[in-house]
């Protein structure tokens, strides 16, 4: 299965932002959500949880999820995303179970996780570095575990329909696939299908696999020197025009112009709210890396 959002030279991705709607997807990364201001959905499975200012969320590796925005005025979140390695001794329970409840809330949270949050060092190449981020990681993940109840998740994600689902497009989204294909290999009917993509997913078999095809793209335009030619052939786009009209609706903006946007801000590190320089990262367009 193709991992979404992996850096595999960052290993780790910070990014703080307006709270928006993310439809269900899975990756093989572990990722932490903590609640800066406003309020947010979480999604898991087909549980949804209200998380309000403070609240603290920890997503298992291969877990389907999803976010919804409650407000037209949205609040905001600070965002990790990690590979489950750097979780050290953590590593093996992260990937076997996953937490009965994926949230913490604000009045239970402990003060060494919103001190961990604020203190990961950012992108660099500095091996010390790399250590302390290492650290501050499995801290915020000792702590979590040590008030959430866990079972295993071949208990209760294998036979769900909506997993299946993003697995299935996970595997072959750069494929030409269809809704009447994808239903067939799934033993279901298309209309199960499509009320999975309208009821959880709040869009169109389309849609969907647009946005995956789109988040592969981001990562092939950051990632690679691959001409925009190729990046929209192996994300699975069949023409250049979806491609970019898909784009420019997220982004506002081309292909193109955002690689070079993206390429001037690795350039040309800025500095932070209390002094020390940070390359943006992630999402970058409405993201601002948070350091303490």
């Amino acid at each position: 299965m193709l991992p979404l959002y992996k850096d595999k030279k960052a290993c780790i991705e910070i990014y703080y932002r307006p709270s928006r709607h993310v439809p269900p997807h899975v990756h093989e990364t572990v990722e932490l959500i903590y609640v800066a201001d406003g309020t947010l959905g979480l999604g898991i499975g087909s549980d949804l949880y209200h998380l309000e200012k403070g609240d603290f969320g920890l997503i298992f590796p291969n877990i389907v999820h999803h976010y919804q925005v409650y407000s037209e005025n949205p609040g905001k979140s600070l965002n990790i995303i990690a590979a489950p390695e750097l979780a050290g001794t953590y590593y093996p329970t992260l990937l076997k179970y996953c937490p009965v409840c994926p949230v913490i809330r604000a009045d239970d949270l402990h003060p060494d996780v919103f001190y961990a949050l604020t203190s990961i060092p950012d992108q660099t190449d500095d091996p010390d570095e790399y250590v302390i981020r290492q650290a501050f990681l499995q801290i915020i993940i000792g702590r979590c575990l040590q008030t959430m109840q866990l079972v295993d998740k071949a208990s209760v994600v294998n036979d769900d329909l909506t997993y299946q689902t993003v697995c299935y497009i996970s595997a072959h989204f750069s494929e030409e696939i269809s809704l009447t294909g994808m239903a067939r290999d799934l033993y279901v009917s298309p209309y199960t299908l499509s009320r999975i993509f309208s009821g959880v997913f709040h869009t169109n078999f389309n849609g969907y696999l647009n946005e995956f095809r789109l988040d592969y793209a981001i990562y092939l335009l950051r990632y690679t020197t691959q001409s925009i030619t190729e990046v929209y052939e192996n994300a699975g786009f069949t023409s250049q025009r979806t491609f970019n009209r898909v784009f420019q609706e997220r982004f506002h903006m081309s292909p193109r112009a955002y690689r070079e946007e993206y390429r001037k801000l690795l350039d040309s590190p800025r500095e932070g709210a209390d002094g020390p320089p940070f390359r943006p990262y992630y999402h970058f367009e409405s993201a601002a890396p948070v350091k303490g």
